[in-house]
């Protein structure tokens, strides 16, 4: 844990621009296979299964889905905006170059997945699982949660700006220039696994009597 921030430890954004995009269609999602250069909105819809595809330059807005299946999929360089979805099924996904803004999740499974270069913007999580996956260069601004689970994940340059969470577990976690400074936290589970993680004074003060009973110091009143 240090004051200040380490040289590199800045996640690194690669900024891309979307091409013009033409109106996409539920038939073009639910295709499969390849799918590029299309805008997806106004969808309402109890099940969205879009499993093993591979998405690039698509815009997604203002989607209102009950369940949203992104197993194995991989999304390149798309933005979603507004999108609402109780239940993500994301595991084993790879998400490079992808922006989130103002949308909100229920419980959100990243499992081993791969996430690269992407922003989490004004958005609101239930459960975000994250175990086993591998994270790097990722932003998440002005966002809330619910439990943040980065057990045995691998994570490097990942930053919180402004966020707030009930829970955090990174029991067997794998940090690197993980800043978590901009993180209110309640509770930390897995208390050692913070190695390599930067926090504040006030977030040390917050967590000392979990960092006593890790280190089995009784502290006297």
């Amino acid at each position: 844990m240090a004051r200040g921030k380490t040289i590199g430890s800045t996640p690194r954004i690669r900024d891309f621009q979307l091409p013009d995009l033409e109106v996409g269609t539920i038939e073009d999602l639910l295709s499969g296979g390849y799918v590029e250069i299309l805008h997806f909105t106004g969808f309402d819809r109890s099940l969205l299964e879009l499993t093993d595809g591979r998405i690039e330059d698509c815009l997604f807005s203002a989607l209102n889905i009950g369940e949203l299946s992104m197993r194995n999929a991989r999304y390149i360089q798309c933005e979603f905006k507004q999108l609402s979805a109780p239940i993500v099924e994301g595991a084993g996904a790879t998400l490079n170059d992808v922006r989130m803004t103002h949308s909100r999740f229920g419980s959100a499974d990243f499992s081993d997945s791969s996430i690269d270069s992407v922003t989490f913007d004004h958005c609101k999580f239930g459960w975000v699982n994250l175990r086993t996956a591998q994270v790097r260069d990722v932003v998440f601004r002005d966002c809330s949660f619910d439990e943040i689970d980065l057990q045995q994940a691998k994570a490097q340059r990942l930053k919180f700006e402004n966020c707030r969470t009930a829970a955090l577990n990174v029991e067997r976690a794998n940090l690197s220039s993980v800043d978590l400074t901009g993180l209110e936290i309640a509770q930390v589970q897995g208390i050692e696994g913070l190695r390599g993680a930067m926090i504040s004074e006030q977030q040390l003060m917050a967590l000392s009597h979990e960092f006593a009973a890790h280190l089995g110091i009784r502290v006297m009143h």
